[in-house]
């Protein structure tokens, strides 16, 4: 019997050191295709040319990057975890947007050139945020935010702690609901032990984000009734991280939410179907398209 249970560890032990291993070289391939000085000059080929700033914060320092004239109607975009602020680069491409919009995103704390350490609560996170809206918004100038997956439940505890900062929410894909965001065995296992020390540093932040998300989306459902903007839900049913049941989920606190489930939509909407983000965003700055819940 000892002989079972010590082979069962040994192999138990084994397949996850090989998901983590896969997970590793998966996630630096990523890194390299999409690396943000990659991204930059690819932009220049296509003649736009994204203007960069850093933006001082307790310290340190949020790295931000928006397209378009900073006078025009302004957009946020933000990332999921892990993630930079380039997973938006076919938003950032749109030449229709470049038009009309100045489109402004960041590297959350703990990812890209941001030198703000990994910040384990939403509420923490959505005081970065607000510090991006400050630094590029005028006094009582108001935001379209896009979130993405975890930058879902970013933009929701942002509408919750700054709601006179946003116009209009758009959530693509979020991590809202507790029941659908509770930490997955791999996320405990990466806590400690060698996985945790092999892991790349934006892999041990994401997992810092993702243990503490169910516990602060239960905190904050006893104020989602504050919530009074205008909202748009983009979600599609073939989302493997993500369950399309979160969408069900908020519209129970936000009946009147625009929403959008489609069938065959995956959760890496900002790659896949950039367009539907495009144009939620074209919707969202249509003064009759939404009424106010």
């Amino acid at each position: 019997m000892r002989r079972r249970i010590k082979k069962l560890l040994y192999v138990s032990g084994f397949a996850i050191l090989l998901l983590v291993t896969i997970g590793f070289v998966i996630f630096q391939k990523f890194k390299a295709e999409f690396d943000d000085q990659k991204i930059i000059n690819e932009f220049h080929t296509q003649n736009i040319f994204p203007h960069s700033e850093m933006i001082p914060y307790k310290g340190n320092e949020i790295h931000t990057i928006y397209i378009g004239d900073l006078s025009k109607p302004k957009v946020l975009l933000i990332h999921g975890s892990p993630g930079y602020w380039f997973d938006f680069k076919y938003i950032f491409a749109d030449k229709t947007l470049q038009k009309e919009y100045c489109i402004i995103s960041y590297d959350r704390p703990g990812y890209g050139k941001t030198t703000v350490p990994a910040q384990k609560h939403l509420s923490d996170q959505a005081k970065v945020a607000a510090a991006v809206l400050n630094h590029y918004g005028k006094s009582n100038e108001k935001f379209t935010i896009v979130g993405h997956s975890y930058g879902g439940a970013v933009l929701e505890q942002t509408i919750l702690d700054f709601q006179t900062k946003i116009s209009h929410a758009i959530y693509v894909a979020p991590c809202l609901s507790p029941e659908f965001q509770k930490a997955k065995w791999y996320n405990l296992m990466i806590l400690g032990g060698l996985t945790n020390k092999i892991l790349p540093l934006e892999l041990k932040n994401s997992n810092l984000e993702m243990m503490a998300l169910e516990n602060d989306l239960c905190l904050n459902e006893g104020r989602l009734h504050e919530i009074n903007i205008p909202t748009s839900y983009i979600q599609g049913k073939k989302d493997i991280l993500v369950p399309y049941q979160t969408q069900a989920y908020y519209l129970k606190f936000h009946k009147n939410a625009d929403h959008k489930l489609l069938e065959d939509l995956n959760h890496f909407i900002p790659w896949s179907n950039p367009e539907l983000i495009v144009q939620a965003i074209k919707e969202a700055n249509s003064l009759n398209k939404y009424s106010k819940f």
